[in-house]
C-alpha cells in the first residue's frame, strides 16, 4: 500500500503541479500501511489457538515472534537478512537468557525492517524532494533501527545479567560454603536457594542450573559446567568450572569455596570504594551543572530580554532538567550496590499526594506568590514521605548494627555446647542489643519455643532489613543441614561485619556531597538575584552617594518589562525545580533510594527561606 501510494505521489509531482496533493497522498498511504500492519497483527493474535487450561500460555512476544517467522518463512529478501542477523546473535542469545530460536528471532526483526522500510521510504523520498532538507535522509535510514535493536538488546541483557550476578555472588558463596561444611554440594546449594527469595538474581541462575540438569544433563557437575560455559560473568564461570575441577580431582572444595569468598569480599569492598568515589565526583559535577546551566540561561535571558530567552528557559524547565535528573539517577542506580531492604512508603505517599492536593486547592488564592505556593505544596508532599522513610530506615539501621554482635554471641554460645536454636531461645534473656532488634529477637525466641520449624519462622519473618533476612536464611539452612560449627558461624560473622562496615563507609563518604547539595539552591537564588540587580536597568531613580541627587535611568519598554517579569517568574520555577532535583539525587546517592525525601525537604526549606529573604 505504501509503495503504491508513494509511486502515485511521485507521478503527481513529476507531471502535475499538485505537490500538496501528492504529499497528502503519500502520508495517507503510510497511514494506511501502518493501520494494515496493526490490523494484521491483531488478527493473527486473535487467531492463535488458545492454550489449554493445564498448559501454561507462552508470553505474547514469543508467540508473535514464532507466528511472524512462520508467515514469512521462505520469503527471499527476509531470509538473506535473517541469516546476517542470526550469524551475529547465535552465540549471544543463551548469554542474554533469550529463550527463542535464533532463526525465528532474527527473521522477526528482518520482517520488521522490511515492513518499516516499505512504509517509510515513499514518504521520506517525497518529503526530501519537496522540502529539500537533508535531515530527511535520517528519516529514510530510520528502518535500520530494526536491525540494530536485536544486537543491542542481546548486549544489554547479557551485560545486565553479568552485573546482577556480580552483586549477589559473594552472598551466595557464603551460603554455599556453609552448606558445603555440612557435606552438601554446590548443586544442592542452588536447589536450596530456590526455596528462598533473598537473592533474586542468583535464584534465576539456580533455575538455569536445575533446568539444565532436569532436561539436558546426566549429572549435576555437567549441569554446572553447561551453565558456566555460556555465562557472561567471568567470576561466576570460573567458580563453577573451578569447583567441578577440584571436586573431580579429589581436592578440598570447602577450602576452595572459602578462598573464593575471601576474594569476592575484597572485590566487593573495592567496588563499593570505587562507587563512593565516583558518586561523590558525579554529585559535585551535577551540582556544578545545575548551578551553571540555569545561571547562564537567566543571564542570557536578562541580557537579551527576548521571547527566545523565555523559550529556552521553558525548554530547560520542562525537558532538559527532568531528563538530566532521570539520566543521572539511572546511571547511579546501575552502578551502586544493590540492597533489597523493604520500605512501605507507597501507602504514606498516597496520603501525602491527597494532602498536597487539598492544600494546593485551599491556599491557591490565599498565597498569591506562585513560587511560594508551589514550594509549600511540595513541602506538604515530601514531609510525610520523608518522615515515614526515616522511621523505616531507623529500624533497618538499628537491626544491621546489631547483626555482627548477634552472630558473634551465637558463635560463642556454640563454642560452649549450645546449638543455634538453643542459642536463639536463650539470647533474649541474656543479651540486649537495641529496642528494635530486641523486639525481633524476642519474636524469634517465642516462635522457636512454640516448636515452629526454623525454616518456616525464617521465611515468615517480617523484617525490613534485607541483610537480616539473609542472615536468618543462612542460619536456617545451617540448622536444616545439621552442619553448624563455630568455624562456619565465624565465617558468616566476618562476612556480615565487613558488609555492614562497607555500607556505613560508603554513606559517610557521600555525606560531603549532601552538604554541598543543601547549599546549592540558596547559592542559585543569590546568583539570580545578583544577575537581575546587575543586568536589569532600574525602573526608578538610583542614588549614587548619600545625599546626592538621584540619577534617572532609562525606563524599560512595556515589552521589556513583561519579558523581565516572566523571566523572574521562570527563574523562580527553575530554582524550585533544581532544588527538588538535587534533593532526589542526594537521596539516590547517599541512601540508595529516591524515597529518602528528607534531603528534598531540606533543599526546599532552604529555597523557601531564600525566597522570603529576597522578597
Amino acid at each position: 500500500v505504501a509503495c503504491t501510494t508513494g509511486l502515485l505521489a511521485l507521478l503527481l509531482i513529476a507531471f502535475t503541479p499538485f505537490s500538496k496533493i501528492a504529499l497528502l497522498l503519500a502520508l495517507l498511504g503510510n497511514f494506511l500501511a501502518i493501520a494494515a500492519a496493526a490490523a494484521l497483527i491483531i488478527w493473527y493474535l486473535k487467531a492463535f489457538p488458545s492454550p489449554s487450561k493445564h498448559k501454561k500460555a507462552k508470553p505474547l512476544f514469543e508467540r508473535l515472534v514464532y507466528e511472524v517467522s512462520k508467515m514469512f518463512r521462505g520469503y527471499h529478501p527476509a531470509e538473506k537478512l535473517t541469516k546476517l542477523i542470526e550469524r551475529e546473535l547465535e552465540d549471544g542469545l543463551p548469554r542474554a537468557l533469550i529463550f527463542l530460536h535464533p532463526t525465528a528471532y532474527s527473521r522477526f526483526y528482518a520482517v520488521l525492517f522490511l515492513v518499516s522500510l516499505a512504509a517509510l521510504m515513499p514518504a521520506g523520498v517525497i518529503l526530501l524532494i519537496l522540502l529539500r532538507n537533508p535531515l530527511f535522509i535520517a528519516f529514510l535510514l530510520s528502518p535500520l533501527i530494526m536491525v540494530v535493536i536485536p544486537l543491542v538488546e542481546v548486549q544489554i541483557r547479557a551485560s545486565s545479567r553479568r552485573s546482577d550476578v556480580e552483586e549477589e555472588l559473594p552472598f551466595f558463596l557464603v551460603l554455599a560454603a556453609s552448606l558445603q561444611a555440612a557435606g552438601l554440594s554446590l548443586y544442592t546449594s542452588f536447589e536450596r536457594l530456590l526455596l528462598w527469595r533473598i537473592l533474586p538474581r542468583m535464584r534465576r541462575e539456580a533455575l538455569m542450573v536445575k533446568r539444565d540438569f532436569d532436561l539436558f544433563s546426566h549429572d549435576p557437575l555437567s549441569a554446572l559446567e553447561n551453565v558456566a560455559n555460556v555465562h557472561p560473568n567471568e567470576n561466576f564461570k570460573g567458580i563453577l568450572l573451578g569447583y567441578t575441577s577440584v571436586l573431580r580431582s579429589g581436592g578440598d572444595v570447602l577450602l576452595y569455596l572459602n578462598s573464593k569468598v575471601s576474594e569476592l569480599l575484597k572485590a566487593l569492598s573495592e567496588r563499593w570504594r570505587r562507587y563512593a568515589e565516583s558518586a561523590s565526583t558525579l554529585g559535585e559535577v551535577t551540582i556544578a551543572l545545575f548551578l551553571m546551566f540555569p545561571s547562564l540561561l537567566v543571564a542570557m535571558a536578562i541580557a537579551f530580554a527576548s521571547s527566545l530567552s523565555l523559550l529556552l528557559l521553558k525548554i530547560y524547565l520542562a525537558a532538559i532538567l527532568p531528563l538530566l535528573t532521570l539520566l543521572i539517577a539511572g546511571f547511579i542506580h546501575a552502578y551502586q550496590p544493590k540492597f533489597y531492604d523493604s520500605y512501605d512508603v507507597q501507602r504514606v505517599a498516597l496520603y501525602a499526594v491527597f494532602a498536597a492536593v487539598i492544600f494546593a486547592l485551599a491556599s491557591r488564592y490565599i498565597i498569591p506568590q506562585i513560587h511560594l505556593w508551589l514550594t509549600l505544596t511540595l513541602l506538604i508532599l515530601t514531609i510525610p514521605i520523608a518522615t515515614e522513610y526515616l522511621r523505616e530506615r531507623f529500624e533497618i539501621t538499628k537491626t544491621e548494627k546489631a547483626l555482627p554482635y548477634f552472630l558473634r554471641d551465637i558463635t560463642e554460645m556454640m563454642k560452649i555446647g549450645y546449638d543455634i536454636v538453643q542459642a536463639l531461645i536463650l539470647l533474649p534473656e541474656r543479651r540486649s542489643y537495641n529496642k528494635v532488634f530486641d523486639r525481633l529477637l524476642m519474636h524469634v525466641s517465642q516462635q522457636l519455643e512454640l516448636h515452629t520449624p526454623f525454616s518456616t519462622m525464617a521465611k515468615l519473618l517480617r523484617v525490613r532489613s534485607w541483610l537480616c533476612r539473609y542472615v536468618f536464611a543462612v542460619l536456617s539452612e545451617i540448622v536444616d543441614s545439621g552442619g553448624g560449627t563455630p568455624q562456619t558461624l565465624e565465617s558468616l560473622t566476618d562476612f556480615v561485619t565487613a558488609v555492614c562496615q562497607e555500607k556505613a563507609r560508603v554513606k559517610s563518604t557521600t555525606r560531603v556531597y549532601a552538604i554541598l547539595g543543601y547549599i546549592a539552591p540558596a547559592f542559585l537564588v543569590g546568583v539570580m538575584v545578583f544577575m537581575f540587580s546587575i543586568l536589569t536597568p532600574s525602573m526608578a531613580a538610583i542614588t549614587a552617594l548619600p545625599g546626592a541627587a538621584p540619577v534617572a535611568m532609562p525606563q524599560l519598554l512595556p515589552f521589556e518589562q513583561a519579558v523581565l517579569q516572566q523571566l523572574s517568574f521562570l527563574g523562580q520555577l527553575v530554582v524550585l525545580a533544581t532544588a527538588l532535583a538535587i534533593g532526589v539525587l542526594i537521596a539516590k546517592i547517599t541512601d540508595f533510594s529516591v524515597f529518602a525525601l528528607h534531603h528534598a525537604v531540606i533543599t526546599l526549606t532552604v529555597v523557601l527561606v531564600a525566597f522570603l529573604v529576597v522578597s
